[in-house]
């Protein structure tokens, strides 16, 4: 089917109708602006003539303009309920969990896009997967036959190309689709670098050793993707599968220059192989409920090995994970009436992984807890949820989500534990004006445990060995949100955001066998999240075809620390970040320029022995994109214009932190070079 596919591959805003929608996948074209309040259903459609003068190639070109919206990607959390992203197609999530959104909607042809509907709140007949604002893409039912080739590469100031050719093949006709892609990448990341620099210093701030650092990797990913549509048994079916490989290759040698001449050498190794089949079945019951099932299976074998060497000592660190994912899930929504609706889920999910790790010096084994390890859950959740427009300017959802878990562990470990989560969740979004909205949401979130922390882990690089540790229970929070939304000229947005949790059982990093560390549990804590968000279209500031999108971060956070017994903020928290891109298309809709900002961010990590800080100076790029022809783009892009460095500090203690007594700082700057990114899209027939 694949084969097939690949074969045929080379041969303004509108408001929706004032008609209720069942769902905005099945709504009819979208009238005229006059037509109908926006407020009044939660939901704004950019009609393809909003995007007109950026004449985008593929979905993600439009996501990416969508005023006050920023893409999220979801998480890899197990279960399918509440890991999605925050785009729906055609009303649906898709039915995987192993692929990025990015390179779902890039494979999402422009001309095929009818419209997309930016819902605010939530909005009858869609699941907002626990989100207050989601994007929802509606497809032309049409015939659309997509058949395109992707050539690109980046280059290095080495010489060095990093090749990707993605072939992609569709056909879709109202609920028949066919689809198909094969992606083949070998590239470099930032660990790759020349000129780094390794201090190490004493307590008083003296050196002692100096180090000289050159970093080389590789990437290798090859992927293989495919999907059928079509109704059957009175609704619509569809499967689609995946098998990707993913290798990487990484080396670093150290010369040491100060005080006395010497050498290291690190080296890691990584193969994984995933394998994903997904299904999905829906079917309208009657005019009013529709019936939706889901299989998912996820496969995954991933051998890693990292050594490290100098003339005392070599060390030899092996890694082989199994993993595996099978859901099923069933989910009804009856809609009462055009303002009330109704959704029940039922789901039950088998995960497992199966953990073997090594570890040796001078090619002596030395034993590790948790060392051989499989880990198997067995998990059901139960949800229900209540939507009521109970006025044009009113919107209530209220539902909860129980889930009932076992976890179980063998091998140099056996135990089992049972948990038991509800999970209740109120939103509430009102619309005093056709361009404001305020949305409220209380929630009870529950943290999933992550099965690597059940099993050791070392790393040869920093000399350090994690223990598992399976006494961890699921970290859990109230979490209150609350944002403001304001709509101006047409495309401009502003969004205020603050989120406040209160958490139980936070994880994080705790002393094990008076020996190890592992991941734990640290106690209770809270956080709270600010963030301001402005999409701002210039035609009226006189640069015509601009849009500048700023977004600007805050996070605090109060834990107490179990060294120290002191308050500290919760490991691996940014306090801020910011993001700054302005966008330009040119009159006559062939050329567009643009340019992005990352602003300077750190995230500190609190160990038993050491505390490590991670150090990200600024990022700039930026792009210019010729569309000579509607089937031919070419775009390059300039990144990372400012050479940005990465640093790591280690403040190392004598006896733990809890001493107070500073052994050593190590500090590690890597420098990253500019690199140049060339794509070539071709679209035929």
């Amino acid at each position: 089917m694949l084969a097939s596919v690949l074969l045929m591959a080379m041969a303004g805003v509108a408001p929706l109708d004032a008609d209720p929608p069942v769902s905005t996948a099945s709504l009819a074209p979208a009238p005229a602006a006059q037509d109908v309040d926006p407020a009044q259903r939660g939901v704004i459609p950019y009609t393809p003539e909003f995007f007109a003068a950026a004449q985008p190639s593929t979905a993600l070109d439009m996501i990416t303009r969508l005023p006050g919206f920023s893409l999220e990607q979801g998480d890899s959390a197990r279960g399918f309920a509440g890991t999605a992203g925050n785009v729906l197609i055609n009303g649906e999530r898709p039915t995987t969990k192993n692929e990025s959104l990015d390179d779902m909607l890039r494979r999402i042809a422009a001309p095929t896009v009818e419209r997309i509907d930016l819902i605010r709140g939530g909005a009858p007949g869609i699941d907002m997967q626990g989100r207050t604002v989601m994007a929802n893409i509606v497809l032309k039912r049409t015939v659309q036959v997509q058949k395109v080739l992707n050539v690109q590469t980046y280059v290095y100031p080495d010489g060095l190309f990093g090749p990707i050719v993605e072939l992609e093949g569709s056909r879709r006709e109202g609920d028949y689709a066919l689809e198909g892609s094969l992606k083949a990448t070998q590239d470099r990341t930032d660990n790759t670098y020349d000129g780094g620099v390794r201090l190490r210093s004493d307590s008083k701030g003296a050196p002692t050793a100096k180090d000289a650092l050159k970093g080389y990797d590789t990437i290798y990913n090859y992927v293989l993707r495919g999907a059928v549509q079509r109704p059957t048994l009175g609704g619509k079916a569809r499967v689609n599968a995946k098998l990707e490989y993913f290798g990487y290759d990484r080396d670093v040698t150290a010369t040491r220059v100060f005080p006395a001449p010497g050498r290291e050498v690190t080296g890691e190794k990584l193969h994984s192989w995933t394998g994903e089949f997904g299904g999905r079945f829906d079917r309208a019951l009657s005019a009013r409920s529709d019936l939706q099932l889901v299989v998912l299976q996820n496969l995954n074998r991933e051998i890693y090995g990292s050594t490290f060497e100098d003339p005392r000592l070599f060390v030899d660190y092996k890694a082989r994970t199994d993993t595996g994912e099978t859901i099923l899930r069933s989910e009804l929504r009856h809609r009462r009436s055009d303002s009330l609706s109704f959704e029940a889920g039922l789901e039950g999910a088998y995960n497992v992984l199966d953990g073997d790790t090594r570890y040796f010096e001078n090619s002596v084994a030395i034993p590790l807890p948790a060392a051989q390890v499989k880990v198997e859950e067995l998990r059901g959740e139960l949800s229900g949820k209540a939507i009521w427009r109970a006025s044009p300017k009113l919107n209530l959802e209220a539902g909860a989500r129980l889930e009932v878990s076992k976890i179980s562990q063998s091998g140099d470990t056996d135990l089992s534990k049972k948990f038991f989560y509800p999970k209740p969740r109120l939103l509430a979004t009102w619309s005093p004006t056709t361009t404001d909205q305020l949305r409220v949401r209380i929630e009870r979130e529950v943290g999933q445990l992550d099965f690597g922390d059940f099993v050791s882990s070392a790393g040869t690089e920093t000399g350090t060995v994690d223990a598992g540790n399976p006494d961890l229970v699921p970290e859990r929070k109230w979490v209150l949100e609350t944002a403001w939304e304001k709509r101006f000229w047409g495309g401009g947005a502003l969004v205020l955001l603050w989120r406040h949790a209160e958490i139980q059982d936070v994880v994080d990093v705790i002393p094990i066998n008076k020996v190890f560390e592992a991941p734990g549990n640290i106690g209770d804590g809270t956080s709270d999240f600010y963030q301001v968000n402005l999409t701002l279209p210039t035609d009226k500031l006189g640069v015509s075809g601009g849009q500048l999108k700023m977004r600007a971060s805050w996070a605090q956070s109060e834990v107490t620390d179990p060294v120290t017994f002191g308050k500290r903020r919760i490991s691996a928290q940014t306090p801020f970040t910011c993001n700054v891109s302005f966008t330009r298309d040119m009159p006559g809709g062939k050329w567009s320029w643009g340019v992005t900002t990352i602003c300077p961010n750190e995230q500190r990590y609190y160990r038993v022995g050491e505390v490590r800080t991670f150090t990200f100076e600024q990022w700039v790029e930026g792009f210019f994109e010729w569309r000579p022809r509607k089937d031919l783009t070419i775009r390059t892009e300039l990144a990372n214009w400012a050479s940005r460095h990465k640093t790591r500090t280690r403040v190392m203690y004598a006896g733990g932190r809890g001493t107070g007594v500073v052994t050593q700082v190590e500090q590690r700057e890597l420098p990253f070079e500019p690199y140049l990114f060339i794509k070539v899209r071709k679209s035929f027939g």
